[in-house]
């Protein structure tokens, strides 16, 4: 029963049996705790705040993405609060006091401890005194990051289409030739290895699983998240599997190249040291990290940016790039950022009884928070930004294949990234890269028959994504 002065503040009337149960209870429907979803439905009448927070948490989007009719395999309202011994928390007999949380915690989750249970279920994040302030400052860290990536790249990507536009339009015979020599067939030099070829594909594969399964998530309470948990079996916890699953090879993908840089750096190691002393010499150190062969971002990128954006309204010359342009650099070190981040939060939420071992419970909550939000400012980069800076700009359109080739050809190079060109003519480095032998002809088929599959995933999640936005506004 439901014990206290009041259920919830403005509210004087205590619930009595029917008000749950309904008035006739039937053999075959015995009350509302023979069905999780009602008896969610049913508490939420009466407890609207509550039921909102709760959807903020697993449990919630289990419930709501579960199949009518049929049990959920997470807790809902009672499997926590109780059935018919419904107290206030601070009563010792609750389900939720102090003496009792873990061992109500341990029934679904039998490693669970102190910390586990002090997992706040009902945080309001975008309030400070919704549950932990550190919660509040984090998503409104969370909120300012997601908005300023887009605000930028996505006024980034706007002028560039616009310029690029005004180009095609204002010059086409200097287009038509520009289309040749990005789409030419000549001399080709070697841009990625075998190794980097299959890391962007695996990478691309289970980024794209990781959508597949987070967004219905993420998207809980929109037309079609449902059908997706829909395809995935009809339970939240097969769309976990799924995550899981794509996570291992992401995992798998991004420690496969740490390999790949220490062991290049090792066999690497001679230049960075002085040729008389044979000791390290920081000069050399910060010349490898931060050179024009790196991925680093330095100097000449801010130089780069500035000259692009002039480009952009016209008022200089389209600029030149070295090996690596700042986009890329910013793509590839969000994959890190990402990693970090992404990674950690989900390790969190994936072995929560775990980390709970010396983490506070409410480091839960903060993994889930940043593990949202990160994730949403992750799949809206790859599948606008990304996708635009790669394939979509009007003089690569419909799809670059230097991914799936690993060649470009040198009038391409020569006409988009001339101070690397000029680097590598001076240095007689040149010819070293020159591919005479390239097997890409032989499986293009398959490989743009494979992006184009991924070009489109990406665009339909992206297209649910804005739709989403677009509904909850209007």
């Amino acid at each position: 029963m439901h014990c206290g002065d009041v259920v919830e503040k403005n509210t004087k009337e205590k619930p009595l049996c029917n008000d749950c149960h309904s008035v006739h209870i039937t053999p075959t429907f015995s009350g509302i705790y023979s069905q999780k979803q009602v008896a969610g439905e049913k508490c939420a009448e009466c407890h609207k705040e509550k039921e909102k927070s709760f959807h903020h948490t697993f449990h919630g989007k289990g419930m709501a993405l579960s199949t009518p009719g049929e049990t959920p395999s997470v807790a809902t309202c009672f499997d926590c609060h109780g059935k018919h011994n419904i107290l206030p928390s601070k009563d010792r007999n609750s389900t939720l006091s102090m003496i009792n949380r873990v061992d109500t915690c341990k029934s679904c989750h039998p490693n669970a401890n102190q910390n586990f249970s002090d997992w706040i279920a009902h945080a309001d994040y975008t309030k400070k005194d919704g549950g932990n302030a550190a919660l509040f400052y984090m998503y409104i860290f969370m909120t300012c990051l997601v908005v300023g990536v887009f605000l930028f790249f996505g006024a980034h990507t706007f002028l560039w289409s616009i310029r690029l536009i005004a180009f095609r339009l204002k010059h086409p015979k200097e287009w038509k030739e520009a289309q040749k020599i990005m789409h030419s067939d000549k001399v080709k030099i070697r841009r990625f290895s075998t190794l980097h070829r299959i890391q962007h594909f695996f990478m691309a594969s289970s980024f794209l699983g990781l959508s597949f399964s987070g967004l219905p998530q993420k998207f809980y309470d929109s037309a079609w998240a449902k059908t997706m948990i829909d395809w995935m079996g009809g339970d939240i916890t097969n769309a976990t599997r799924i995550h899981h699953i794509s996570a291992i090879i992401m995992f798998a993908v991004f420690f496969s190249h740490l390999a790949e840089i220490f062991i290049l750096n090792w066999k690497r190691r001679d230049s960075v040291r002085n040729p008389q002393t044979g000791k390290i010499e920081i000069k050399r150190v910060l010349k490898a990290l931060f050179g024009p062969d790196s991925l680093m971002p330095n100097m000449q990128d801010l130089r780069d940016m500035k000259a692009h954006f002039k480009w952009f309204f016209g008022k200089g010359p389209r600029p030149q790039f070295d090996r690596w342009t700042y986009w890329e650099k910013f793509d590839y070190l969000a994959v890190f950022w990402g990693m970090f981040v992404i990674g950690l939060s989900g390790l969190v939420l994936w072995f929560p009884t775990f980390f709970a071992t010396f983490l506070p419970g409410w480091a839960i909550n903060a993994a889930t928070l940043v593990h949202s939000d990160e994730a949403l400012l992750a799949t809206g980069f790859i599948f606008a930004i990304h996708f635009f800076n790669t394939h979509f700009r009007a003089d690569r359109f419909p799809m670059d294949t230097v991914i799936f080739s690993g060649i470009v050809s040198e009038e391409e190079v020569k006409y988009e990234r001339r101070q690397w060109y000029d680097r590598l003519k001076e240095s007689g480095k040149l010819e070293q890269l020159y591919d005479k032998d390239s097997k890409f002809a032989s499986y293009k088929w398959l490989a743009k028959t494979a992006g184009f599959i991924m070009l489109f995933l990406g665009l339909t999640f992206l297209f649910l994504m804005i739709y989403d936005f677009i509904e909850k506004i209007f």
